[in-house]
């Protein structure tokens, strides 16, 4: 990995603080921004476990403040597929190359950017007979697709607990509880991989500063910001990055 220039390292820093902003504010996100931006600059297996941890301290500091929050009915629904959507995305990430790979998470992102911007937070209500499918489906999908791209398995979540109708300190603190429980077992699978090597370690030592920062700011800043407006601004950020992973 060659070394970064001044800018790239600036832009590094303030990818991993805004991300995680966002994730503080909203209980998810933080991957879906953080990945496509940072692998501009690393490579995909470098950027993926790298974040993965990342999320996985956020989860613990949040379910640590607001545990008594938790719905554990709907973890018990979810958490089963998820697990197998995992050990699903870590088998087919062994058969790809980064570079096709890196080109498939931009046009993911590219229509996870688009569904943001045009739904701006809004998602539609699932009728009460088709929860547990629906819960089962989404769980296995944000599975595979945050061991292949580390991103972008949180808002797949989103669909199902918008439905669940649970209040919006319970939503935060479910979300994050079931990416923390992901959030390990991929660090494991990835660890398996080889992927964590001295590179990894020390770009996590550098990046922690920026999560606590970001952290702070999404508690006290984010929050406060009118969700349609920043859901479709989050949007853009991610059409334009996801564009640029797509002709990388």
């Amino acid at each position: 990995m060659q070394e970064l220039s001044v800018l790239q390292m600036v832009f590094c820093a303030m990818v991993v603080t805004v991300a995680f902003a966002v994730r503080g504010g909203t209980g998810f996100g933080g991957g879906a921004i953080a990945v496509p931006l940072l692998a501009l600059v690393f490579p995909l297996p470098v950027t993926v476990p790298v974040v993965t941890v990342l999320n996985m301290l956020s989860s613990i500091g949040h379910g640590v403040t607001d545990w008594r929050h938790i719905a554990w009915r709907e973890i018990r629904r979810i958490l089963p597929g998820s697990l197998l959507g995992v050990f699903a995305g870590l088998y087919l990430l062994t058969l790809f190359d980064p570079q096709p790979l890196a080109q498939a998470l931009g046009v993911f992102v590219v229509l996870y950017a688009l569904y943001v911007m045009v739904f701006a937070g809004r998602t539609p209500q699932i009728p009460p007979r088709w929860m547990l499918p629906v819960a089962a489906l989404t769980s296995f999908a944000a599975g595979i697709v945050g061991s292949l791209f580390g991103a972008a398995a949180g808002p797949l979540y989103v669909i199902y607990l918008n439905s669940a109708r649970l209040g919006k300190d319970a939503f935060r603190v479910t979300i994050t509880t079931v990416m923390l429980f992901q959030g390990l077992t991929r660090i494991a699978g990835y660890a398996t991989l080889g992927l964590y090597d001295g590179r990894t370690l020390l770009l996590l030592a550098a990046a922690l500063p920026m999560v606590v920062i970001g952290s702070w700011l999404g508690a006290r800043v984010v929050r406060r910001f009118d969700p349609v407006l920043f859901n479709r601004a989050v949007g853009a950020v991610l059409l334009v990055s996801g564009a640029a992973l797509m002709f990388k």
